[in-house]
């Protein structure tokens, strides 16, 4: 409750028709018998009530880091090369149209060579999903009400009648007699 509310709860709010606090008014208002409605007092009954609602606070976090490591692998490649063999053989023929001389030959030896090359390749994925989850927290707060009780002492007309106050609206509910009323 405000502090503008605590000070008009138990008090009397000014009326149309007085400038100044009711002192030495209440005297002249007994007398009188046709009070109008410009002449009650007003009380208000408070009470509190619970508000509820929600708001959104870091929980804490997912992280997902990848590291690099690093393995050896063997692998085995098959691979083909091509060995020289030289072998001498010996001829019994005269020669006929050789010529003495330097000459060379030259025959290619092929071997295949092995080559790594490296890329990447997707393997796998990770996925990170978050869901809402829907829950219940059961809450307890102490609420203050206010109770207005009234005690009616006058001595003028319609004293026979009970005034109590409604439990909701702090309002008063007034009961009468009906014989009294009657009277009235």
């Amino acid at each position: 409750m405000g502090r503008n509310d605590e000070e008009r709860a138990g008090r009397r709010e000014p009326v149309r028709g007085e400038d100044l606090p009711h002192e030495g008014r209440e005297e002249d208002l007994r007398g009188r018998e046709d009070l109008r409605d410009e002449d009650e007092l007003r009380v208000q009954r408070s009470e509190e009530e619970l508000r509820t609602g929600t708001r959104e606070r870091e929980a804490g976090e997912v992280r997902v880091r990848k590291d690099v490591r690093t393995e050896r692998e063997q692998v085995r490649v098959p691979k083909r090369r091509e060995e020289v063999s030289v072998e001498r053989v010996p001829v019994d023929e005269e020669g006929t149209g050789a010529e003495i001389g330097d000459d060379e030959v030259s025959v290619p030896v092929v071997e295949e060579e092995v080559v790594v090359d490296k890329r990447p390749v997707v393997k796998e994925e990770i996925r990170v999903r978050k869901d809402v989850v829907e829950d219940e927290q059961v809450v307890e707060e102490d609420v203050r009400k206010e109770e207005v009780d009234v005690d009616d002492q006058t001595t003028t007309r319609g004293k026979d009648r009970e005034t109590n106050l409604d439990d909701q609206t702090g309002r008063g509910r007034q009961h009468r007699d009906p014989i009294q009323h009657a009277r009235l």
